[in-house]
């Protein structure tokens, strides 16, 4: 038995412990039965109305708490279910129109279980570590965090020498693929009922919608072959659409970019173009709306100009307005905190000057 041989039998051998535990996760958590039991439900509910309970839909489903969970729990176990229609509203997120897709709070409950006791147990494990949105003990801190650590280490290695690569995805959400997110299911979710339930609670519209918790969820994954490709040769962080990563050239850089632009198109993901640069390692760059750049080993972080000008534009609006005291300084105090995770002292003194005219 030659080398070659004999890496073929390792890599089998890998691949069948993969096939192994993915049947396994499947069967631990991929069933309905087991998901939809009257006291998990009943956790789930109760998630549900937390901070929501001045809604007099979210009263409503209080009073009829128990009924409720006991006639859903019911129905998706006898596939006698129907899914509702969600309603829609508009909200403006740092200059851009979204439309929220939301489902009511019946089929909310539905996707918390969906999401909590099947989707994440078995799509958890085949993140890279890097991936900071919508993950327990995660988040855009983390994520921060991850983008310095990123560069302070290759700065011990290679200094200076370097190129930052950065992609974003164009409309993600709507351009989703429902064929490419069936075939993820099919490969990890081997139970077809569970697969059932979850496509007809996640597939209301063409592409995903904004305000599921399922979605969030589907989105995450669905680039997840893109993260181990790069994972796999250089550092990289992704937070939803946002990703970032280090190569040693411009040139390795643009043939890395080509190679992702094809795997992205084998998913039906679109790469946004006008977002997506290769910059110096000794210039800023800007991910997820903060700037960064590399002082030897010290990484500076900074707001975009737009955030602060947006913010301020806001709180002087609310001065003007006369609004109450108590929900200016809500609005200057989380922004402060916002603030307060980079280095951004001469901006967090704007804002207190903007403060000051408020009588307290």
């Amino acid at each position: 038995m030659n080398s070659i041989e004999r890496k073929e039998k390792r890599y089998l051998r890998r691949k069948n412990k993969r096939l192994e535990k993915n049947i396994s996760r499947s069967n631990l958590y991929g069933n309905i039965n087991t998901a939809f039991c009257f006291h998990k439900v009943m956790y789930y509910a109760d998630l549900c109305c937390k901070g929501v309970s001045f809604k007099r839909s979210t009263q409503n489903f209080k009073l009829h708490l128990f009924t409720t969970i006991a006639t859903t729990c019911r129905n998706i176990k006898e596939n006698k279910y129907k899914v509702s229609n969600t309603y829609q509203f508009i909200i403006h997120e740092r200059g851009k129109i979204r439309v929220i897709d939301a489902p009511y709070i019946k089929d909310r409950l539905v996707h918390k279980v969906l999401s909590n006791e099947i989707i994440n147990p078995i799509y958890l494990p085949h993140f890279i570590y890097d991936n900071g949105a919508s993950v327990i003990n995660k988040g855009f801190h983390f994520s921060m965090k991850r983008v310095k650590e990123k560069l302070r280490t290759w700065y011990r290695r290679y200094g200076y020498y370097g190129y930052i690569c950065l992609v974003d995805f164009s409309k993600f959400f709507p351009n989703c693929s429902h064929d490419v997110i069936r075939s993820i299911h099919k490969r990890y979710i081997l139970n077809s009922y569970t697969r059932k339930v979850i496509e007809d609670y996640l597939f209301i519209k063409p592409g995903l919608s904004l305000g599921c918790e399922i979605a969030q969820k589907e989105a995450l994954m669905l680039p997840y072959i893109l993260d181990h490709y790069i994972a796999n040769k250089y550092p990289i962080v992704r937070f939803m659409d946002d990703s970032f990563f280090i190569v040693k050239n411009k040139e390795e850089a643009s043939s890395i970019l080509e190679e992702y632009e094809k795997l992205a198109s084998s998913l039906k993901i679109i790469i946004n173009k006008k977002k997506t640069k290769i910059i110096p390692i000794t210039e800023y760059f800007t991910f997820c709306k903060w700037k960064y750049k590399l002082l030897d080993d010290i990484i500076l972080c900074i707001p975009c100009k737009d955030t602060l000008y947006r913010e301020r534009r806001k709180l002087r609006k609310m001065i003007r307005l006369s609004l109450l005291n108590s929900e200016i300084y809500t609005t200057y105090v989380s922004f402060l905190a916002y603030l307060s995770i980079g280095n951004s002292y001469r901006y967090c003194l704007v804002l207190k000057n903007i403060y000051s005219f408020v009588k307290l």
